[in-house]
């Protein structure tokens, strides 16, 4: 597969989810997944769609790398979630005017 080749391909992906996007739109939703949840999953493609090639070009021939660095990335998101979560209890506990 080309580089030309992979590119259309992910701009026909974001321009198909926009397409249903405004399809479930017209629609009040499909079933129990309403338009906030379709703009969520579209943005996620769109980020996915913009971050990825440049990742894998990256990372190309150097798997370890990459598992390394991801694992970073999501110790760090576990610790900002729960940071988030149990933070303010935490301060609260301390004395600390939340």
């Amino acid at each position: 597969m080309n580089k030309r080749s992979a590119s259309e391909m992910l701009i026909v992906a974001i321009l198909a989810s926009i397409v249903v996007f405004v399809v479930a739109d017209l629609a009040g939703g499909i079933g129990d997944f309403p338009n906030e949840r379709w703009a969520a999953a579209i943005a996620a493609i769109c980020l996915a769609v913009w971050i990825g090639p440049g990742a894998f070009a990256r990372y190309a021939g150097r798997g370890g790398d990459a598992l390394r660095h991801v694992a970073i990335w999501l110790a760090l998101a576990v610790g900002l979630a729960l940071l988030f979560i149990y933070g303010q209890g935490m301060l609260a506990s301390l004395g600390v005017n939340v």
